[in-house]
């Protein structure tokens, strides 16, 4: 039986010795999930870096919002519930811990939204280790 390689890996392979190509695949497949923010899996970015292929980021959305939504519907009070996923929002786009309190300026409703979105912001799956 013989093995499909795609030919830019079979280019890797002639450059460099075939244990150095898989290392050099490997490091593009990590650079490529991480451009994606580890949307994609492992072996999904292995096969467009052996292809030396980008995927269209459109083709994998983020869910990471929601995630968060599914985690914050069992808290019943609306306005804590909006500012929890207000707060993730900004969190993803400044790629720092972000608190939006909206319209609460009740105190222990403040700290609510600050202790979700702690446990929230330090359990994501997009963390880096």
């Amino acid at each position: 039986m013989a093995l499909n390689y795609s030919p830019h890996y079979q280019d890797l392979c002639k450059q460099m010795n075939p244990y150095l190509a898989v290392v050099h695949v490997a490091k593009e497949a990590r650079g490529i999930s991480k451009s994606l923010d580890n949307r994609i899996p492992s072996a999904t970015a292995l096969d467009y870096a052996a292809r030396a292929e980008l995927p269209n980021p459109k083709d994998y959305p983020d869910h990471r919002l929601d995630r968060v939504k599914n985690y914050v519907v069992y808290i019943e009070d609306i306005e804590v519930r909006s500012a929890i996923v207000a707060s993730y929002e900004q969190s993803l786009h400044k790629n720092n811990l972000v608190y939006d309190y909206k319209n609460i300026v009740d105190e222990y409703r403040q700290v609510r939204v600050r202790i979700v979105m702690n446990i929230l912001w330090d359990n994501r799956p997009h963390k880096e280790k």
